[in-house]
C-alpha cells in the first residue's frame, strides 16, 4: 500500500543469498539482514613466487604485508609483479626512456589502479611473512 507507514514495499524483496550469487550484494543496503560475506584471502604459491624476479617478489611481499588481498586482487597483483620485473629489466640508469619502458609503466599503473585491496590494521600483520626470507 503506497503511503501507509510500515505497509509499503518489501513485496519484491530478493534474498541475500541471491544477491551474493548475482554479485549485487551491497553491505550498506543488504547487511541489515546478514553480515557482509567474508573476503577470501589470497596468498601466492611457491611456484608463482619462483617465476617472479627480485623486483616482482619484493612488490608482492610489500603488498601482502600492507593489505588483505582477495583472490581476484591476488591475480592482478601477480600481473603487476610481472610488470615490475619487466620494468626493472628494461630500466638502465644512463639510457633514455624508450617506448618499451613507457608501455610497461602504463601497464603497471593500470594494474595497480585495478587492485582493490583493503587496508588491514598493523597489528593483524605483525607476524613475519613466510615470503620475507625470499628477499634476503
Amino acid at each position: 500500500m503506497p503511503g501507509v507507514k510500515g505497509r509499503s514495499g518489501g513485496h519484491n524483496k530478493i534474498p541475500v543469498a541471491l544477491h551474493l550469487a548475482r554479485g549485487t550484494f551491497r553491505p550498506a543496503r543488504h547487511a541489515k539482514a546478514v553480515a557482509a560475506p567474508p573476503r577470501a584471502s589470497w596468498g601466492p604459491t611457491e611456484a608463482q613466487m619462483r617465476t617472479l624476479g627480485e623486483a616482482g617478489r619484493a612488490f608482492v611481499i610489500r603488498q601482502m604485508a600492507a593489505y588483505d588481498i582477495s583472490v581476484l586482487d591476488g591475480e592482478l597483483l601477480l600481473e603487476a609483479a610481472i610488470c615490475a620485473d619487466r620494468l626493472a629489466a628494461c630500466r638502465v640508469p644512463e639510457a633514455a626512456r624508450d617506448a618499451l619502458e613507457i608501455a610497461w609503466q602504463k601497464q603497471f599503473t593500470a594494474l595497480c589502479q585495478a587492485l582493490r585491496v583493503m587496508a588491514t590494521p598493523p597489528a593483524a600483520k605483525a607476524a613475519p611473512s613466510k615470503w620475507a626470507g625470499l628477499l634476503a
